[in-house]
């Protein structure tokens, strides 16, 4: 009986070695798959973050570009109409700043008709004050071939028309023509 004994202890050794192989074994075959699950979670953690990061200061660059581009937008909007009333009153400037020399525009402008032929002098509103009744009976009696028209309403400078062609010298026209010009140059100014 004690062989008997001795092989079941044998066997019972060898089967309880081979079992605690096989454990040991799985022990670490779980450990490993257990630690490479970790550095998989670690790497999507990581990978998470980056990408959240990445939006994260994605989103803050398109805001930022967007507040620049607002600011911007204000900035132009307010020089636009800041430009637009230093034009806008350049007429009533001009008017006033050449009240005593605009006889002798009309005269110069007058110069560049045919005289011999009949035109017409039309006089801005606002410029009338400054032509007196003298200078326009001296206009009428040097060139006898021009006609008085209508003053033209709410405007600075004059008209001169013959054969159905207008020389504009209004000045409102006149800078309106030149508005774009005028609108660097302010430009240029501001910035300086």
């Amino acid at each position: 009986m004690g062989d008997i004994e001795t092989l079941q202890n044998k066997i019972l050794g060898k089967v309880q070695a081979t079992g605690e192989a096989k454990v040991q074994e799985l022990q670490k075959e779980l450990s490993q798959a257990l630690e490479d699950y970790k550095n998989r979670l670690n790497k999507q953690f990581e990978h998470d973050k980056e990408n959240f990061i990445r939006k994260q200061e994605q989103q803050f660059e398109i805001r930022k570009q967007s507040l620049a581009n607002e600011l911007r937008n204000s900035e132009l909007t307010h020089k636009q109409k800041l430009l637009e009333e230093i034009i806008q009153d350049v007429p009533n400037q001009l008017n006033h700043s050449i009240a005593s020399d605009l006889n002798q525009m009309i005269q110069s402008a007058i110069q560049k008709l045919d005289t011999h032929q009949a035109f017409e002098l039309k006089i801005g509103e606002k410029s009338r004050q400054f032509i007196s009744d003298d200078q326009a009976n001296e206009l009428h009696a040097t060139f006898d071939n021009m006609h008085w028209g209508e003053n033209i309403a709410k405007k600075s400078g004059f008209i001169l028309t013959q054969a159905g062609m207008n020389m504009n010298y209004l000045f409102e026209d006149v800078i309106n023509e030149l508005k774009p010009q005028l609108l660097i140059e302010l430009e240029k100014q501001l910035k300086a």
